[in-house]
């Protein structure tokens, strides 16, 4: 298998896949059997062999195979189909949310695959063909692949929804240290996989209700459960969204009460001052006639004064319920 083949195997209809090379990839073509082949858009003679030997319709479904930007899609035509997938991306030090596409051209005896980046599901699917537990036809790989990915989604939303949760419980201790950047983290990887999986709903959905030949009623009655689940996990993502608007209301209202609450203790304490600093600028005053200027004992009678000031004060804010 060259670079351009990461993988190619003809269905055996047992759930069993019988690995090809390069030729015998153009033979199978020719034959009855279901053939996978899985292409590397990174290699140059992908287009090569797409515009050569694959025989597509036009060079527009080429381009969308190898397209370095692609969003979740679905496109019919006589030929066949081209959907546009997105995966959360399980690589090593890759983000999930930096989510990885697979882009399918599919018809009723072959299913060519390219990838731009690795894709953990193209692994999984090599195993269960080689084990002989995986699908047994056209429809039942692409059923198979959608489901996958799903698999593969549940976790992340977990860690998602709990994160949320972490942060509600942190609120509730009055925890705010970091919780503002974790916030902002948490609504970004939302929007980013609401982005993706919305249209990638409509796109089961199309393929449940299109009359298409190489599905089954099994593979419907298992792309309606997917469908029901992808429905399920952009429900959640909305409500991650409002959940995490809330906490950061929460935040924001937190931060005010006590902004509030401490230039509340400054306004008492500058209001306990206030005549003190008057009393004692206006006994400082270096002019002839201050009293007690020559009384050793004024200091003391005049800081008896200021306690009783201070006193008298606390006892009408008392009353008035300032504290």
């Amino acid at each position: 298998m060259s670079d351009t083949f990461i993988c190619a195997y003809s269905l055996n209809g047992d759930g069993s896949g019988t690995p090809l090379d390069e030729h015998s990839v153009k033979l199978s073509a020719a034959s009855e059997t279901s053939v996978w082949v899985h292409l590397s858009a990174r290699c140059s003679n992908a287009r090569r062999w797409l515009e050569n030997e694959a025989d597509l319709p036009d060079d527009t479904l080429i381009d969308a195979l190898l397209a370095e930007d692609t969003r979740p899609r679905m496109q019919t035509r006589e030929d066949g189909i081209l959907l546009i997938l997105r995966g959360v991306n399980l690589n090593e030090n890759a983000e999930p949310e930096d989510m990885v596409s697979i882009r399918i051209w599919i018809e009723t005896r072959r299913f060519i695959s390219v990838q731009l980046r690795h894709l953990r599901g193209v692994e999984d699917m090599r195993g269960r063909l080689e084990s002989g537990v995986g699908p047994s036809d056209i429809g039942d790989l692409v059923t198979t692949f959608i489901e996958g990915s799903i698999v593969r989604l549940s976790p992340v939303m977990s860690d998602l929804a709990d994160g949320i949760d972490e942060l509600e419980d942190r609120i509730l201790q009055m925890d705010l240290s970091g919780i503002r950047e974790q916030i902002v983290s948490t609504r970004r990887r939302a929007i980013i996989f609401n982005r993706f999986l919305t249209p990638q709903k409509d796109i089961v959905q199309r393929l449940t209700e299109a009359k298409i030949p190489w599905l089954d009623n099994d593979n419907l009655l298992r792309l309606q459960e997917a469908q029901n689940d992808i429905t399920r996990f952009v429900e959640d993502l909305q409500a991650l969204r409002e959940r995490s608007h809330s906490v950061q209301e929460e935040v924001a209202n937190i931060l005010t009460e006590r902004l509030n609450r401490n230039a509340y203790i400054f306004s008492l304490i500058a209001a306990i001052f206030l005549p003190l600093s008057f009393l004692t600028g206006l006994l400082g005053i270096n002019v002839p006639g201050i009293p007690g200027a020559d009384d050793p004992e004024a200091f003391l009678v005049f800081c008896g004064i200021l306690l009783a000031v201070v006193v008298t004060q606390i006892a009408v804010f008392k009353k008035l319920r300032w504290f």
